[in-house]
């Protein structure tokens, strides 16, 4: 009974890793490339940790970029600011391609994090998938 357990855990696993590879892979296809030019960078500060009974903080800064950026799709020009925390600040200026949603060009990815995220999904659903095939066989066995 443990086995089937474990390989539906596996099984689930896969099922999420395959959706989340769909979604990038319909960006990485259907998406409108654009060049995008960095306008300006912000810096966003969140405390992590904890409070102990009001007497001791625990924890540290958090500190994550997020940029807006400026790029044209069909003849229409958008400002729009990223989603994605990133740990290092792109260079005001530097201009990068993106993929944005062919439905709603307002949405947008960076194409190198595309890329850098289909591999790793590829990477958790193979593993997934061989974790339930193994349990599987193992239960069948």
């Amino acid at each position: 009974m443990g086995y089937i357990i474990l390989a539906c855990f596996g099984i689930v696993i896969a099922m999420a890793g395959g959706v989340y590879l769909a979604r990038l892979l319909y960006y990485k296809k259907f998406g409108v490339t654009a060049k995008a030019e960095v306008m300006n960078v912000n810096e966003i500060k969140r405390r992590k940790g904890f409070l102990l009974n009001n007497v001791m903080k625990v924890g540290r800064y958090a500190d994550c970029y997020t940029h807006t950026i400026k790029y044209d799709v069909g003849g229409k020009s958008y400002e729009e600011q990223d989603k994605a925390g990133y740990t290092q600040p792109l260079k005001v200026g530097s201009t990068h391609l993106i993929l944005c949603d062919p439905k709603d060009p307002s949405k947008f990815k960076f194409e190198e994090d595309v890329t850098r995220h289909i591999t790793i999904a590829a990477v958790l659903v193979a593993m997934a998938v061989v974790f339930a095939v193994r349990f599987i066989y193992a239960y069948i066995k």
